[in-house]
């Protein structure tokens, strides 16, 4: 297993993995859309995680459940944990007090970048200058669909950058427990979440209908598969070569949303260009790691 900032055997392997986590996020997000209009956004979370964690126990909790919460670091794992409340409620919160969606948003996808910096401070992963011009090709392509306009003050950034930093220390904090179980960690991303809503849920529940319980399960389903891609990713390479892709997200939730007929309030060659940026910055990156591994591998072998 690599250290932070050491070369990986395959970085290619890490961002195939955070593909898998953009598209399944992607997805995540275009069926849950709906639901949000007719129940309360903490019960949408609480339903995630409750089926992240029903899936869980079923999976393993009967053949070998110590291994669920075994971990050396409890305390590093609840505040992670903890991350992927303050996530979701920067989002209620910010909805509540009226700020945009777009303007959210651009503030938002800043993460990439915010990943970068505080995986190089925290963690020594230092990302080449490759890395930095994809991601920030892809944030301004970001830009072009999520214009960062409708901002009253410097307050109202309070909330979209408590959304961005919780996801981005995720990401980082992530890549910090790559010596844990894979199975432990997404375990206790989902317990910590669960804990701190369950209380609240009388007070906030609405039955749901058929029809919702059933996306609620598969947003959980879906999130679980999600989270452990990009458990995957941060295993298997520093965040300073696969953070870029993360933007991946966006283009598959905008093909999700046109596939159902929904108005992306957008012209169409404004999406276009921005759906070019982002995905032309991850093939260019992808290009770019595989001829430097390829590089690698010709100086590895003449030295042998």
């Amino acid at each position: 297993m690599s250290a932070p900032g050491r070369p990986v055997a395959d970085p290619r392997r890490a961002l195939l993995y955070m593909v898998a986590f953009a598209s399944l996020w992607g997805a995540v997000e275009a069926i849950a859309a709906p639901v949000l209009h007719r129940l309360p956004g903490y019960q949408v979370v609480w339903s995630r995680y409750a089926v992240h964690l029903a899936l869980m126990l079923a999976v393993w909790g009967w053949r070998e459940p110590s291994s669920l919460w075994r971990t050396h670091r409890p305390g590093f794992q609840m505040a992670r944990s903890m991350l992927m409340l303050g996530m979701p409620a920067s989002w209620i919160l910010a909805m509540e007090h009226g700020i945009r969606p777009h303007a959210l948003m651009a503030v938002f996808w800043l993460s990439p970048l915010l990943i970068l910096s505080i995986a190089h401070a925290w963690c020594g992963d230092r990302a080449r200058p490759a890395v930095w011009l994809a991601a920030s090709v892809a944030f301004a392509g970001a830009l072009l669909l999520h214009p960062p306009t409708g901002f009253e003050s410097m307050a109202s950034l309070a909330l979209p950058l408590g959304m961005a930093l919780s996801f981005s220390l995720y990401a980082v904090m992530t890549r910090a427990l790559r010596g844990e179980r894979l199975r432990a960690n997404l375990f206790w991303t989902a317990l910590g979440v669960f804990a701190v809503l369950t209380p609240a849920m009388p007070f906030v529940w609405t039955p749901p209908s058929s029809h919702d319980a059933l996306v609620l399960a598969a947003v959980g389903v879906l999130g679980f598969l999600a989270l452990a891609a990009l458990d995957r990713a941060a295993h298997a390479a520093p965040l300073s070569v696969t953070a870029p892709f993360i933007y991946l997200q966006i283009p598959v939730l905008l093909g999700l949303l046109i596939a159902a007929g929904a108005d992306i309030g957008l012209s169409p060659r404004r999406a276009a260009l921005a759906v070019l940026l982002i995905v032309g910055s991850a093939g260019v990156l992808w290009v770019f790691e595989s001829h430097s591994r390829a590089a690698t591998a010709r100086a590895a072998g003449a030295h042998r």
